[in-house]
């Protein structure tokens, strides 16, 4: 308990970010959740974060979500909350979910993208989602990208979901910005049957929902390389995408649309 609470403080008060207060209430109560199986990655360290299993005991899809992979794009890991107090209410009624909220937690805390690594090394290999397969004994991102990928074959994971956010709309990116600043109101998913069947259905359900035309959701082949999405798909052969949503649009806004893809899935998949 002691252990929750030191994290729920840090979290309240991180750097450049802090956490609504729904979330910080289901933070806190990480060590009562209802329903689910808790598992620590990295355990031990700093770094060390909380998934959860909700197992239906029955079959059906297995369903991994992650959020905060990039600790400065808080609508994935502030919805990835909120979606853990759901399925505590309303679990899979066929197959499993396993969600981890907070992946890449000592960036949340510092409201960063990436997490600092030894000098001289590729400041990427502090990235979470560049890390993919992972190395087990290597650098901190490492482990957990490898943890995470041994996660996703031990419980023979179906689709997998990264929840992220870039920093302008797709459909209205600021000439000579990067790649991944514009990526903002899109599902890029790994080019094979399983994730297009889904991402047609969530764009066409998706955008039904939203009256402005430069808010609707884009399609994007092929998540970019060593990414969550990109390993899950290219590895296991499964449906696996990555989230974005603007950050230049309302908070509450952009985690609305992060659970409504994810109601979405479950719907579309049979969870619920």
């Amino acid at each position: 308990m002691k252990k929750v609470f030191f994290i729920f403080l840090l979290f309240s008060s991180c750097a450049g970010y802090r956490l609504t207060q729904e979330a910080q209430i289901i933070l806190a109560d990480f060590d009562s959740v209802k329903n689910a199986e808790k598992i620590e990655l990295i355990a031990g360290t700093p770094y060390e974060t909380s998934g959860f299993l909700f197992d239906s005991g029955k079959p059906g899809e297995a369903i991994l979500i992650l959020g905060g992979t990039h600790g400065n794009e808080p609508a994935g890991y502030e919805a990835a909350l909120r979606l853990l107090q759901i399925l505590q209410t309303s679990p899979p009624q066929k197959g499993k979910v396993i969600l981890i909220p907070l992946a890449n937690r000592m960036s949340i805390d510092n409201y960063k993208r990436r997490v600092p690594v030894p000098k001289g090394i590729d400041k990427e290999k502090g990235n979470l989602n560049r890390c993919y397969p992972g190395e087990e004994m290597g650098l901190p991102m490492q482990q957990m990208a490898w943890q995470i990928q041994e996660l996703a074959r031990e419980h023979h994971v179906t689709i997998f979901i990264d929840m992220h956010e870039a920093r302008y709309l797709h459909l209205d990116t600021p000439k000579g910005s990067y790649r991944d600043q514009g990526l903002g109101q899109t599902l890029i998913y790994y080019p094979n049957e399983p994730s297009s069947w889904l991402t047609l259905n969530m764009l066409d359900q998706i955008n039904e929902t939203i009256d402005n035309p430069k808010y609707h959701f884009s399609a994007i082949e092929e998540p970019i390389l060593h990414s969550a999405a990109w390993w899950a798909g290219k590895e296991l052969g499964i449906a696996a995408f990555t989230f974005e949503t603007a950050r230049i649009l309302e908070l509450q806004q952009r985690i609305n649309w992060h659970l409504k893809l994810a109601e979405i899935v479950f719907k579309e998949s049979g969870i619920w």
